[in-house]
């Protein structure tokens, strides 16, 4: 991109200097009238018009440069990120950890009430660990943003706009010589032959066939190299992206195929929650120390479990100062799930209900959301309730599904829906 005023690299010339600055505070170079309209000064001529307000302005070629790198690194619609502006939130806070700006984008095909959408820009890459943020970062959603919100500063202030793309235009594109904002139409086919690029493919001359840059496959890309949903349901992208344009279907049935094993290996491995069926339950009101010694409780901490004062959503805790997954001495904080294979849970008859229903709601989750990620979240546990509801009779397991209140079914969507989350 091009570079500020106090990055230029040149010789020492007064005359250009006095022309920068002119433009630095007028948005244009001197001119004069002419039979052929305003024409640039005399004093200009030797330094080109175009060449000095590109040395203080980003120009079109700019802009449509950086159209591909934030099309790329956040997979959002052309429109969304034409109509950006450089009004963001800091996160972040300024505090030297990854830098997030949250930034109010707009798609209006999500309708009137949703169409504006808070959207973080991270300092790093999905997947990719997050560092401190560097001024010229030409590597992550955020670096490509605060790059373009100084850069751009200078004509947005001349224009009185709020767009994070502004460019300067000499030649007139869609309109007379002046600034613009957003992405012009046609502007990243424009670029593409500005940058030389080809494809793989070759012409019929064994030259390489030119590359045309298209949003849509820039997007489309970026879909299906993360499988993640942006700007849209989970639902949607499996359905409508990725079943229309998945290139080798065999391929990515593999590459599915491979964390679904590698997903229900590691939960045969681990422990599963431990169960207490009816006889240990009816066993206990008469013998409650043999009980609770052969599952390895305290007999107060068993007749707590037994009356429902442990309960957290699949089973019950006996003890929440030493989980696994917290400190030794400080509460758990781990997610309900990892209770399935937590050796402080344990799942009673009275727990079926919501075990059941959440199998079924996992299960279910497989038509809204991309196999492979289907796969990487829930194969694991869908697994593991498998294991868990094994140790029920089939028969009790079919009457109580049909016997889940309202409130259970309630307080499963709440929590498959992370709404009992603690981070």
């Amino acid at each position: 991109m091009t570079q500020t005023f106090h990055g230029i690299k040149s010789l020492p010339n007064p005359g250009r200097f006095k022309l920068l600055d002119y433009v630095e505070r007028h948005g244009d170079v001197p001119r004069r009238d002419t039979r052929w309209g305003r024409q640039p000064d005399i004093c200009v001529r030797p330094f080109g018009a175009g060449r000095l307000m590109a040395d203080l302005h980003l120009t079109f070629s700019d802009i449509g440069a950086a159209g591909v790198l934030l099309l790329c690194l956040t997979g959002q619609n052309y429109s969304t990120i034409s109509t950006a502006t450089a009004t963001h939130h800091r996160a972040d806070g300024h505090t030297g950890t990854t830098a997030t700006g949250v930034v109010d984008l707009v798609k209006p095909r999500r309708g009137r009430d949703r169409a504006h959408m808070p959207t973080a820009l991270s300092g790093s890459g999905p997947g990719e660990p997050g560092v401190p943020h560097r001024q010229f970062d030409l590597h992550t959603p955020f670096g490509v943003y605060a790059l373009l919100v100084d850069l751009a500063g200078p004509a947005r202030a001349h224009l009185g706009t709020d767009q994070l793309l502004v460019f300067f235009c000499s030649q007139g594109v869609e309109k007379a010589r002046g600034f613009r904002t957003g992405l012009p139409n046609a502007i990243l086919a424009s670029w593409s032959r500005g940058a030389n690029l080809s494809a793989d493919a070759l012409d019929e001359g064994g030259l390489p066939i030119p590359l045309v840059v298209d949003s849509r496959r820039l997007r489309m890309s970026w879909l299906e190299r993360h499988q993640q949903p942006v700007a849209h349901t989970e639902r949607t992208l499996a359905n409508e992206y990725l079943a229309r344009n998945r290139g080798n279907l065999a391929e990515y049935q593999k590459v599915v195929a491979d964390v679904l094993e590698e997903q229900l290996a590691g939960a045969r491995a681990a422990q599963v929650m431990r169960v207490l069926t009816a006889a240990d339950v009816a066993e206990a009101r008469q013998r409650p120390e043999a009980v609770a010694r052969r599952h390895g409780l305290e007999t107060a901490t068993l007749k707590k479990l037994l009356a429902g004062e442990l309960d957290t959503v699949l089973g019950g805790c006996t003890d929440h100062l030493a989980s696994p997954h917290s400190p030794a001495g400080e509460p758990c904080r781990a997610s309900f799930l990892l209770c399935l294979s937590c050796p402080c849970a344990r799942a009673t008859p009275a727990h079926l209900p919501v075990l059941i229903a959440v199998q079924d709601g996992l299960k279910a989750r497989r038509r809204e959301m991309t196999p492979l990620r289907w796969a990487e979240r829930f194969a694991g546990p869908v697994a593991q309730l498998a294991d868990l509801l094994a140790s029920f009779p089939t028969a009790t397991i079919a009457m109580t599904r049909t016997e889940i209140t309202a409130e259970q079914r309630a307080l499963v969507e709440r929590f498959l829906t992370r709404g009992l989350d603690l981070t």
